[in-house]
């Protein structure tokens, strides 16, 4: 755990120093995972969970753990629409959470005006690109489902943020719905790959779930974005 967490921890007056060489945390995640499979019992702490998805990252090819960008997903006029259901559902009926154990401020898409074309215009557009950015491991297309579908809302001046977590789903994505100027700061950062991504609107950021990943704060304004977890038939994340 402690070899895995390295890149998170502070440097210490004692302690310090570099973090340890990838190639020694990449045997670190390797062990993890083979103990995992003996005795699942002990990856099911949430910090357990962390150092998996740490760990699965490191051990990973990384054509297959990197993130990867899929560019106009949702045209400027869906974004907008989709955007303004989500703001007026919010006003007359009140934001809420959807998950419990990684909490954020959102909706569910199919609450929301259009929103079952949103979720039909993710399955054409987004679904066949996992296969082609992650491998046959992870398409074709109409195998894979859709295991939740939601608006998420982060504020300066509340939730601007999501600390570094894995999903529930096999697959995800994360596409900007806010337009250029409302927000500063924010992005989807990828530790083992150095890499915060935050795209213009409609462009969508795509990755493994099980990928240890964060949502970095907005520092003003207001970023909405759209979530999407996915799943393949027959397989278990």
């Amino acid at each position: 755990f402690l070899l895995l967490e390295s890149p998170s921890r502070r440097r210490t007056r004692r302690g310090g120093g570099a973090p340890p060489p990838r190639a020694l945390r990449r045997a670190a995640a390797m062990a993890l995972l083979a103990l995992c499979r003996e005795r699942p019992a002990l990856g099911r702490s949430a910090r357990a969970q962390a150092a998996i998805g740490r760990g699965i990252a490191l051990a990973l090819p990384p054509n297959v753990s990197a993130p990867r960008l899929l560019r106009g997903l949702l045209s400027p006029d869906e974004c907008a629409a989709l955007l303004a259901a989500a703001v007026a559902h919010g006003e007359a009926h009140g934001w809420g959470s959807l998950h419990r154990k990684y909490p954020t401020v959102d909706l569910p898409v199919a609450k929301l005006r259009g929103g079952g074309a949103v979720v039909s215009a993710l399955q054409e557009r987004a679904f066949p690109a996992f296969g082609r950015f992650f491998g046959e491991a992870y398409g074709p297309a109409d195998a894979l489902v859709m295991r939740d579908c939601f608006v998420a809302k982060y504020e300066a001046g509340g939730q601007s943020g999501l600390a570094g977590h894995v999903d529930a789903s096999l697959l995800s994505l994360v596409m900007t719905l806010s337009p250029p100027g409302e927000f500063e700061g924010g992005g989807t950062h990828f530790e083992h790959a150095g890499r915060t991504l935050s795209p213009p609107q409609g462009d969508a950021v795509l990755f493994l779930g099980k990928v240890f990943h964060e949502g970095r704060p907005i520092t003003r304004g207001t970023r909405f974005v759209l979530v999407a977890l996915v799943d393949k038939r027959g397989t278990v994340a």
